[in-house]
């Protein structure tokens, strides 16, 4: 469980902390000192879900920007590990995480898509927040599975989604709704497109989800449950953004309605669209089994 434990800051952090959401942001920025309430909701979040003690956490933050979350969290005590492609914000954070003597947050340079298991082993949380709107697909869909695979509790994530279904991209056979959002001009150079501090990093496009199509990429990812944070309250979030924590857990069996036992998301869907929910013979049994194993890779059968 997390604590409070005020430590005074001095007043360039503070100010650098609250111009977060506002530079750059021209078409919608927050208002000033709002990124306060983003910080409130995240430490909540891990305070209520967190399973062990301050000591025994371990997050990691990916896309971490200036390190604001990074650094609240260190100094509560956990440890932490805090990592962005850029450097030029995260510098910042390194130099206010070393005169607060934050031996327990340690800062990396590197891009999320080297991120794995086998180059960072595991966490128990994961902070993937304002970062799952400036991707490209596929890179979306491979990151959330390297982030399943790191991950030991929950991973929250804060991002913009789309309000429509107006495009649709295709995984492993599934379809997921949204919108391409444009983040650089095609003519931009390399170095043009690394100055843009709040776009990608170099993508000329990413793709934003509907919140459906996004609950659904996690639970085909693997993640057990997912929550939308509706409190505490951001009343200056906009409408098209939200807060999800994924639970990585084992997966419940009914005895009251056992025909959803062993049964894949759409599986369910067709069985209730026909009216006969079946209870599966054993070459489903056996498919499923061999799904669940398979999952952690990245494959999947399709027919069996």
């Amino acid at each position: 469980m997390l604590t409070e434990k005020i430590h005074p800051l001095e007043s360039d952090m503070l100010e650098l902390f609250a111009q977060k959401g506002r530079e750059g942001q021209s078409d919608r920025p927050q208002p000033y000192n709002a990124n306060g309430l983003k910080v409130r909701r995240i430490m909540q979040i891990i305070r209520d879900l967190a399973r062990n003690s301050v000591e025994e956490i371990r997050i990691l933050d990916v896309a971490c920007g200036e390190g604001v979350f990074a650094i609240e969290t260190a100094l509560r005590g956990v440890q932490l590990h805090a990592i962005d492609a850029r450097t030029e914000r995260m510098d910042n954070g390194k130099q206010f995480a070393e005169r607060l003597g934050l031996t327990n947050l340690e800062f990396e340079k590197n891009d999320v898509r080297q991120v794995s298991l086998k180059s960072h082993g595991q966490y128990d949380i994961i902070f993937f927040l304002g970062i799952l709107y400036h991707l490209d697909v596929p890179d979306s869909f491979h990151i959330l599975e390297n982030l399943y695979t790191m991950c030991r509790q929950f991973i929250i994530i804060d991002s913009h989604i789309s309000l429509s279904p107006e495009d649709e991209v295709h995984y492993k056979d599934e379809i997921y709704k949204g919108v391409w959002h444009r983040e650089h001009r095609n003519s931009d150079s390399a170095s043009v497109r690394k100055n843009k501090q709040l776009s990608s990093i170099d993508n000329t496009f990413s793709f934003w989800f509907t919140k459906d199509s996004l609950v659904t990429l996690l639970g085909d990812v693997g993640f057990t449950s997912v929550f939308e944070c509706q409190a505490p309250l951001e009343p200056s979030k906009p409408g098209d953004r939200i807060t999800l924590v994924a639970c990585k857990g084992s997966p419940v069996k009914i005895s009251t309605y056992p025909w959803v036992n062993k049964k894949t998301e759409d599986e369910i869907q067709a069985a209730l669209k026909t009216g006969r929910p079946s209870t599966g013979g054993v070459k489903q049994q056996v498919k499923s089994i061999i799904n669940k194993a398979l999952r952690p890779l990245g494959f999947r059968i399709i027919g069996l």
